[in-house]
């Protein structure tokens, strides 16, 4: 009777552990696991089952938690998480890891998180929340899906982690890292709250500094071979590495603060699938490597923010979808690299001051992308309501430098946009809108009397094939490398395309709206302060440049071969071919393919 009673009772115990398991809360005797090792960098805490990660989890998650700020932990073998339902390691804000994880080159298999329903997780990944100090690196996880909330105003998805915060202040220098991970077939879907930021890797992160201080995150050496799906959202930012990305330097008084993003020789493989926009003025933003990126410096007083984000030798192989804008007003941004990305500097007076003599503060953002290349197929969204634009590139969707300096004190706002030494092969198609080779909306836009502005795109050359299979419905317009050049009304200074390349197989719009070069000039007046030295490939193995006229069924000036004397390669960009059968490639990325010079049907 005794032995019944107490088999009745082990049974018992292990449907609960079970069932706490299949929760994401793994059974632990009370106090019973301890980690190997000192924490420290010559003697980590180590980690060889999944009973110590989950055990590292619940002491970040506990209350009140660890964050283990400057503490070492590595990864001895590879672990399966055997398809739990997993709880982030910093579930959310008041749980935050700021330790430094090493994955020692090992794998975690199966790894699933679903807070679709909600648990009351806006993060969701192996890990949540990263703080400062906090750094990830040569680690892969295999398999599974993660899941994002959907029941609170914002979500952060990825399947490394949900969101990374980096803050400093009082003359500090900090900083996140993410290196060497690789999500290998884990998929990824995003949150369907009001904001949702959904990433391959990351959902959002955030480097902002205050009052004197220094913060960078910093993003190298990143794969992404898992499918990315985001759900429908008023702002739906997706991309292959990361959702969402900003590095914001604000500062008030006498001092400087910088913020700075970087993105670093990562690839994507994978499909990402933009979410349609639900609710009226909304934005969906979708890229390769990042959805929606942005610099931003606000310097206030005697002071000066500076805030800037850089992509660097970065490949997107992966199918890019780009989500619809659904709703009223709505804009819908893809590209094969980034979907939305813009470089904002704001100069003011004191906040803590009504005197307008209180007024040189200096604000600066620079988004910058250099030595890129697209290889993945873009599909941009449609628009579905009154009102609704889309923009549809190889590279980008929409880019812009802007700027603001008051014109009451004399604050000073500096905003820049380059993209250089990049190129697209790709079939690219859109319903509607802005399509470009390259980019579809190119942009600049200044306000109030003292601010300088810059949008450029240099170096670069377009290739494949833009709306080859067109609809008959398209209403929009088509340029070999960028749909739309635009300026705004309060600023003087145009965008600039100097030596650029379109070496398309084909090219299909409205007729009457689709140019080789670049298409609609809004608010320009003169194209020649646009465009210098650009050439575009015509038929035959002929080249023609913006200047070439058509007469009856002749062009003058044609040109025989790909006019690449004047790119610069000072800087050893681009492997310059011994012949003129390919364009060039770009050093320090694998995985390019050989690029026609001739194109080819």
């Amino acid at each position: 009777m005794l032995r019944k009673k107490l088999t009745v009772v082990l049974m018992l115990l292990f449907i609960v552990v079970q069932a706490n398991a299949q929760r994401g809360d793994w059974y632990h005797d009370e106090g019973g696991y301890v980690f190997e090792g000192l924490g420290t960098k010559e003697e980590p805490y180590l980690i060889s089952s999944v009973s110590g990660l989950t055990y590292l989890a619940q002491q970040v998650n506990m209350t009140p938690g660890e964050t283990f700020r400057g503490t070492y932990f590595r990864l001895t073998k590879d672990l399966d998480i055997g398809a739990h339902h997993w709880i982030a390691i910093g579930c959310d804000a008041a749980h935050v890891f700021q330790g430094i994880f090493d994955g020692n080159g090992k794998t975690i298999r199966n790894l699933y998180v679903d807070n679709s329903n909600s648990e009351g997780y806006p993060a969701s990944g192996l890990f949540g929340y990263l703080g400062n100090g906090a750094k990830i690196e040569n680690l892969t996880i295999e398999g599974g899906k993660v899941s994002g909330d959907s029941s609170q105003s914002i979500s952060y998805t990825g399947s490394f982690a949900g969101y990374l915060y980096g803050n400093t202040m009082g003359g500090e220098v900090d900083s996140i890292v993410i290196r060497n991970c690789h999500n290998r077939n884990v998929t990824v879907i995003g949150g369907a709250s009001d904001y949702a930021n959904t990433g391959g890797l990351i959902g959002e992160g955030y480097a902002f500094s205050d009052s004197d201080g220094m913060v960078y995150i910093l993003i190298e050496h990143c794969t992404n071979n898992g499918n990315i799906i985001a759900a429908a959202s008023n702002y739906p930012y997706t991309g292959g590495i990361i959702g969402k990305g900003r590095g914001h330097g604000y500062c008030d008084g006498s001092a400087s603060s910088t913020g700075s993003f970087i993105i670093k020789s990562c690839k994507n493989y994978g499909v990402v699938t933009g979410g349609d926009t639900r609710g009226d003025d909304a934005v969906t933003a979708t890229g390769g490597i990042v959805g929606f990126g942005y610099a931003t410096g606000d310097g206030y007083g005697f002071s000066e923010g500076s805030g800037s984000f850089t992509l660097y030798l970065c490949l997107n192989s992966g199918q890019v979808n780009g989500g619809n804008a659904a709703s009223r007003q709505s804009l819908c941004y893809t590209g094969g690299i980034f979907g939305y990305g813009d470089g904002y500097g704001y100069g003011d007076k004191s906040s803590m001051s009504e005197n307008i003599n209180d007024g040189n503060g200096y604000g600066s953002g620079k988004f910058t992308v250099t030595s890129c290349a697209n290889i993945g197929v873009i599909s941009g969204g449609d628009a579905l309501s009154d009102g609704a634009i889309t923009s549809t590139g190889g590279i980008f969707g929409y880019a812009s430098g802007s700027a603001s300096g008051d014109d009451q004190g004399e604050g000073y706002g500096y905003g820049a946009f380059s993209l250089r030494n990049c190129y697209s092969y790709t079939d690219i198609s859109a319903p509607k809108g802005f399509v470009g080779g390259l980019g579809g909306w190119i942009n600049t836009t200044g306000n109030g009397p003292n601010h300088t502005i810059s949008a450029i795109i240099q170096d670069s050359f377009a290739a494949g094939s833009v709306n080859k299979k067109l609809s008959s419905s398209f209403i929009g317009i088509t340029g070999g490398i960028v749909g739309q050049v635009h300026k705004s009304e309060d600023t003087s200074t145009n965008p600039r395309i100097d030596r650029c390349v379109a070496v398309l197989s084909s090219l299909y719009g409205d007729e009457g709206r689709t140019y080789r070069i670049a298409g609609e000039f809004l608010n320009v007046a003169l194209s020649t302060r646009v465009l210098s030295r650009n050439y575009a490939y015509v038929a035959e193995g002929n080249w023609a440049d913006m200047k070439t006229i058509r007469n009856g069924n002749d062009w003058s000036g044609i040109m025989s071969a790909p006019p690449l004397d004047e790119w610069n390669s000072s800087e050893r960009a681009w492997q310059f071919p011994r012949s003129n059968n390919v364009m060039p490639r770009l050093w320090g990325i694998t995985g390019q393919t050989n690029v026609p010079a001739i194109p080819y049907e």
